[in-house]
């Protein structure tokens, strides 16, 4: 009866914190650690975290500021939470009605409350779970950008993308929720290092690989994935395989694996050095991949000039330049339009 009381009242704990923003959880978290001492490499992760996103520093200001109105309440109304620890003859009604009693001091005692459940141990099985960093960094149209993650790790990112970080005891994830993105993974076998990107899954130890995800967050999404060196797991949809430096991979939005392709390793990620590589791509796909770095002001209506495949590296920062090449090496040609877009059409 005692277990099960106890199971009944973890679950009321964990169920409160995951209620709230996650911002808010890890503001917790990183107050619980600074409470009991930070060394320096941890107070620079904290440091990294707050300047991450506004909404971090927020987080940890409103948690600083309840905290302090909490413990200006007198004693008699904060006793019975001082009284709070973790019981097995705790009943779930018991629970319920201490952080109702809580929450009806007054809002700011909602971080008390977590501070509360965290230390003495009801929270501490999630708060065990939760990360020691976490952020999310993106880049507009037109920039690239490098980062430096607090486990050493490198992450470079192309023109329009967005990552979500969180580096936890065991283990790392990033979600590449738009764009492409290079991976420095620094070794740590006992905290293996996570991509997800659409349907794909990927998993290494310590490599040097770039994954792209098309469509991210739809259902047609689909991930790329490149290795320069070293050694990743692939995984969609309950399927795996392995790739090797000179090996790249199509993952497709059914979680369907294509074959593994060998591939020049100098040429992964052409875009760190500003370039755009097709093969066989159709031209409709390679305007769009343009886009994505500036305007390209290039239109086509016709459905079999759309379909027609281009190849080649080309400079992502001169759309004009790609454009006056189409007709060099396709059946196309060039018409200006009033509107000051350029019409590409089947050259008769």
């Amino acid at each position: 009866m005692t277990q099960r009381a106890d199971q009944i009242a973890q679950r009321e704990a964990e169920a409160f914190l995951r209620g709230q923003q996650p911002a808010a959880i890890a503001a917790v978290a990183w107050h619980t650690r600074a409470e009991q001492g930070l060394s320096a490499a941890e107070q620079t992760q904290l440091q990294q975290w707050l300047d991450a996103d506004p909404a971090h520093a927020a987080a940890f200001g409103r948690l600083q500021d309840g905290l302090r109105a909490v413990r200006a309440l007198p004693p008699e109304r904060t006793a019975h939470l001082r009284r709070a620890g973790p019981s097995r003859q705790r009943t779930r009604a018991t629970l319920r009605q201490r952080i109702s009693t809580t929450l009806a001091l007054r809002p700011a005692a909602v971080a008390f409350c977590c501070v509360t459940l965290l230390a003495v141990g009801a929270g501490w099985k999630l708060w065990q779970t939760l990360p020691t960093y976490s952020a999310s960094y993106s880049v507009e149209r037109g920039q690239r950008r490098d980062i430096t993650l607090p486990d050493g790790s490198q992450l470079t990112l192309d023109t329009s993308t967005r990552v979500e970080v969180a580096l936890y005891r065991d283990h790392r994830e990033v979600r590449l929720a738009q764009g492409q993105a290079m991976f420095n993974v620094a070794r740590d076998p006992a905290r293996p290092f996570t991509v997800q990107a659409g349907p794909a899954r990927v998993t290494v130890l310590g490599t040097r690989f770039a994954v792209r995800c098309q469509a991210c967050g739809e259902d047609r999404a689909q991930a790329d994935v490149e290795v320069e060196e070293g050694h990743v797991r692939v995984e969609a949809q309950r399927r795996s395989t392995e790739l090797h430096g000179g090996e790249a991979i199509q993952v497709y939005a059914a979680g369907g694996l294509g074959t593994v392709a060998a591939i020049q390793p100098g040429s992964v990620a052409p875009w760190r050095k500003g370039l755009i590589r097709f093969t066989s791509t159709p031209l409709a796909e390679a305007i769009r991949e343009f886009e994505r770095y500036a305007p390209v002001r290039l239109l086509i209506r016709d459905p079999e000039v759309a379909a027609m495949r281009i190849g080649g590296s080309y400079q992502a920062n001169n759309p004009a330049a790609f454009a006056q090449v189409l007709p060099h090496i396709l059946p196309v040609r060039l018409v200006q339009r009033a509107d000051g877009t350029t019409e590409v059409i089947r050259k008769k």
